[in-house]
């Protein structure tokens, strides 16, 4: 949980705190005087600072950015998501509009820049960059499938976007945190299960088991073992038959708390409906790229189970 330091004004208005999404819409209100007489987002021409590219960044009296951690990990990404291009030559950008706009970093020798940016590309950890985005009112950043923040009213725009900008890198560090003692838990989860007896009614030779499986895990577990699951729903005695040949299939499986997700999402949703089954496939992927080590597979289906849910 992120917390509030002395005079800071910091609210989560969608998202919980102890769980973040990875993905972020951080934003705060400028009072109408910092933009000048119109209190528009700096369309003016002659309201001086109304005029000023950081004015520009504002609509509404909201100026926000946004970012995505689950998709975008390093600074590579960041580049290759939101511009198409590589850290290489994004870099080499950087540089040219340095040059071109004569502000800070055009005061700076090019060179030093390049040497400090190209420093970055084999980092472990680099802060990935938030970006500039543009919302109408609170309940159009409410809508979407992000955290997001109130970070406070501003009367100087300098301030609002150091706050804007600075935000989403404390964003990352307790996003990332939560990650790792989720990583963590899996693994004592693992490492629990070796010590456990095998479900109760599994029973050496009661049926195929998923180490030993020659066999398409994916398609035996969606075709075969899952179906009789969700038929036999309304008969107890037969899910029950059901669901003792599921748990003796996955006895060996090192990851419970995705074996019983299957079990909740197969009894908690009679119905069965599109986003149910494909809920269904995407954990019985899972289970099969767990089993195989494919980790960048894992993370792929980890994403999209997570904008289903």
């Amino acid at each position: 949980m992120m917390p509030n330091l002395p005079g800071m004004h910091l609210e989560q208005r969608k998202g919980g705190p102890d769980k973040l999404l990875g993905k972020l819409i951080a934003y705060v209100r400028i009072v109408p005087e910092a933009l000048g007489e119109t209190g528009s987002s700096g369309s003016d021409e002659s309201s001086g600072e109304a005029a000023s590219p950081l004015a520009a960044m504002v609509r509404n009296g909201i100026l926000a950015v946004q970012a995505n951690f689950v998709n975008q990990r390093n600074i590579r990404d960041f580049f290759r998501e939101e511009f198409g291009i590589s850290l290489e030559k994004g870099i080499q950008e950087v540089i040219d509009q340095a040059k071109e706009t004569g502000g800070l970093e055009g005061a700076l020798d090019p060179e030093a820049v390049k040497e400090r940016l190209e420093s970055m590309k084999n980092a472990d950890f680099i802060p990935i960059p938030a970006k500039i985005a543009f919302f109408n009112s609170e309940a159009e950043m409410l809508a979407g499938d992000s955290d997001v923040y109130f970070l406070g009213h501003f009367t100087v725009l300098s301030h609002a976007h150091l706050c804007v900008n600075s935000f989403p890198i404390i964003y990352q560090a307790y996003f990332r945190e939560q990650e790792h003692h989720a990583m963590a838990s899996e693994i004592a989860a693992l490492l629990g299960n070796i010590e456990e007896p095998k479900p109760k009614g599994a029973r050496e030779g009661d049926g195929p088991r998923l180490q030993t499986f020659q066999g398409d895990v994916k398609a035996f577990l969606l075709k075969d073992i899952i179906p009789k699951m969700i038929y036999s729903l309304s008969d107890a005695e037969e899910y029950a038959k059901a669901l003792n040949q599921f748990r003796t299939f996955m006895g060996d499986f090192g990851y419970p708390e995705d074996m019983q997700a299957i079990i909740s999402l197969v009894e908690s949703t009679p119905a069965h409906d599109a986003k149910a089954i494909r809920k269904l496939e995407l954990l019985v992927a899972k289970v099969e790229a767990l089993q195989k080590e494919d980790y960048v597979k894992l993370d792929d289906i980890r994403n999209e189970l997570g904008r289903l849910s």
